[in-house]
């Protein structure tokens, strides 16, 4: 039989041997008005042992019995039973989990780092190759060009050379010999022309693919600055698809009272009027909107139950009053409320807010 149920048995005896006093005392003190002092009855119950007496002993001795099995009544009550070994087990346990989830999130955490810093090795790798490569080509493109001009500036002199020996040799016919080869010079040197502008058209081209790469190379690194502020952010306590029930406060009883309003989850349950929910729920809206905040609160990364408590402690409700504090102000407050709660054993000194958590706090809930 455990501590809790002997406790229970016992309280249950003795509050019914309390109440029977108390009727005695009622008994008597009735007697004592209609009869006088000096009347002589049998108590119910204790007449075989007592016999006739008169009503004053039997008022005052029912009194003194009725206050010694409540103050024993008290005493059984409010007397803290020793802690469960199955209760302290299961607290072993689960302290362990934490500790090897802790263990595991960390390691995750530190993979997925080297595989980011192994992305961006990648990345950087290839962005250079790119660059020697795209430099080879302007090289090989801008050779190109000299050796092109030098062999048309070859082709025109052998050109030129042609016609002044044709002028010379055939001066009857070189109005007619002239039209030809003008025309036949139009059609080389357009040719030519061409050329050129094709190959200035393909440097353009590559130009603009180069601008994009870097472009797409920026995005790429705003995406990994991104990923890293994603993966070293702590993961809320609470999100908004998580059931009511798993907020402190709303049990399955209010739950159903919930759900016949059609709030299935913690983020319709955000967003519902507090009018409402005192109207048609057991909830008041100041208790409504006590319970709101503190679910805003425990959606800012970092923020547990115990921070809620204290925050509570100094004032701040939601996360729109977070979002408004001095983060350096709220440390100082939060420390003098967190010292009182080491103090009575609440919770330990490791729990205590740092400053830089509580600037994290404010930060993302500026978000």
């Amino acid at each position: 039989m455990s501590a809790y149920l002997k406790k229970g048995i016992a309280v249950w005896i003795l509050g019914f041997l309390t109440l029977l006093a108390f009727l005695n005392v009622f008994n008597a003190a009735l007697n004592w008005t209609l009869y006088g002092s000096e009347f002589e009855f049998e108590p119910y119950l204790i007449d075989q042992f007592t016999g006739t007496m008169q009503v004053r002993p039997y008022f005052w001795i029912s009194v003194i019995t009725a206050f010694v099995l409540l103050g024993c009544t008290a005493v059984i009550a409010f007397r803290k039973p020793p802690p469960d070994p199955t209760l302290v087990e299961m607290l072993d346990n689960i302290s362990g989990q934490l500790m090897a989830n802790k263990t595991a999130l960390e390691e995750g955490l530190e993979a997925n780092t080297k595989f980011i810093d192994a992305v961006k090795t990648d990345i950087m790798e290839r962005i250079e190759a790119q660059q020697k490569t795209s430099e080879k080509r302007f090289q090989s493109l801008g050779t190109g060009l000299e050796n092109m001009g030098e062999e048309m500036l070859q082709a025109l002199k052998k050109q030129e050379k042609s016609l002044q020996k044709v002028g010379q040799e055939l001066s009857s016919t070189v109005e007619t010999s002239i039209s030809g080869v003008k025309k036949e010079l139009s059609e080389m040197l357009a040719k030519q022309g061409q050329a050129i502008r094709n190959v200035e058209l393909s440097s353009r081209k590559n130009v603009k693919t180069i601008e994009k790469a870097t472009a797409d190379i920026g995005e790429m690194n705003t995406r990994l600055e991104t990923l890293e502020t994603a993966l070293a952010l702590p993961q809320p306590k609470m999100t908004s698809h998580v059931s009511p029930q798993d907020v402190k406060g709303i049990g399955p009883r209010l739950a159903e009272e919930l759900k016949a309003m059609g709030i299935t989850n913690v983020g319709e349950f955000l967003t519902a009027d507090p009018a409402l929910l005192d109207s048609k729920t057991r909830l008041t809206r100041e208790t409504a909107e006590g319970l709101q905040g503190a679910v805003q609160l425990l959606m800012v990364p970092g923020i547990d139950s115990t921070d809620v408590e204290l925050l509570k402690e100094v004032g701040v409700v939601n996360r729109k009053e977070l979002a408004e504090q001095d983060p350096f102000e709220l440390n100082r407050r939060l420390a003098e409320v967190a010292k009182t709660y080491v103090e009575e054993g609440k919770i330990s000194e490791a729990e205590k807010p740092a400053v830089e958590e509580v600037l994290t706090w404010v930060k993302l809930a500026k978000l």
